[in-house]
């Protein structure tokens, strides 16, 4: 298989387990500012020697924008995901007094939250979902396990957990097994805690559809959606914009509760699922350098699973 055809999981995790603790030691010795400095030739080095991510990015970016992107847009673009990724040392470590994280909250926002019933956070691999998960109403007002594919930032995550162990144990890793990740989720979801998905990135294996995105048909998982269907939970879309110093996210409710008949599963699922990746869209324009899915994301999968 030609590496630029390589499936997102094939691809190795960047940087060094040793360059990692370089990151962190500059975080939280000099400060978000001096880091942010020491990130530019990182992130020039990496759009330099990552081809399939820096094709990807172009192809993106001549999506988001409407034109062809010249090289200070595509290192804008890796810029801006070293600059998230080393927000998460800040976040995770409980050191993000200098974050500013603005919450936009949809007016049905407050009475599902209120209502008592667990349900179901989409997120996406745009902004900071740490900054979402941590810093928000969620914090206080209600429990969250967030659903994510350890392996993916392995010496990442191996590093953090080093840090604060704690900001970890809620996640729920997506790579033990459909059988053990079904039963976890489940049982968050009975224990009353909501659950978290990074849902505009299918796994392999997994169950998808198709949705016009950025003018061209990409492939989503359906599994979040299921899910909802599953345990009638309601849905809660979170979309986290980068602005100038820090985060503003955006949580929209898209289903207030999910009950399908047999009869109408498949339009209600094509439907909600149109609804996400239609807020998505509007949000990723807004903001377009902070959407970072860094590999042929409207490539077709191997083989379509429903």
């Amino acid at each position: 298989m030609a590496e630029a055809d390589q499936h997102w999981q094939a691809r190795p995790e960047a940087g060094s387990s040793s360059g990692l603790r370089l990151l962190m030691w500059v975080a939280r010795h000099l400060g978000r500012r001096t880091l942010f400095t020491l990130l530019k030739p990182v992130a020039l080095y990496f759009m330099l020697v990552r081809g399939p991510e820096r094709r990807a990015s172009r192809e993106y970016l001549a999506r988001a924008l409407g034109h062809r992107p010249g090289w200070r847009m595509v290192f804008q673009h890796f810029l801006r995901f070293a600059e998230v990724t080393a927000d998460r040392f800040f976040i995770l470590a409980g050191h993000d007094e200098d974050i500013p994280v603005r919450f936009v909250l949809d007016e049905r926002f407050a009475s599902v939250l209120s209502g008592g019933h667990a349900g179901v956070f989409l997120a996406a691999h745009f902004g900071s979902f740490e900054a979402a998960r941590l810093k928000g109403p969620l914090h206080g007002g209600i429990n969250l396990r967030i659903v994510l594919d350890k392996q993916v930032n392995a010496r990442f995550v191996e590093l953090m957990q080093e840090v604060e162990p704690d900001a970890w144990r809620p996640v729920i890793d997506s790579e033990q097994g459909a059988v053990a990740l079904g039963l976890d989720i489940a049982a968050a979801l009975k224990d009353g805690d909501w659950v978290g998905f990074l849902a505009d990135r299918y796994r392999q294996g997994d169950r998808v559809l198709e949705q016009s995105f950025l003018g061209a048909p990409a492939t989503f998982p359906i599994g979040p959606y299921l899910i909802a269907n599953t345990f009638k939970a309601p849905v809660i879309g979170t979309f986290c914009r980068i602005t100038d110093s820090g985060y503003e996210v955006h949580c929209e409710v898209l289903a207030e509760s999910v009950r399908w008949s047999r009869s109408e599963r498949d339009a209600e699922l094509q439907k909600l699922l149109a609804t996400y990746v239609q807020r998505l869209e509007h949000h990723v324009l807004a903001a377009p350098y902070g959407w970072f899915n860094f590999f042929d994301f409207w490539a077709k999968p191997d083989e379509s699973r429903r």
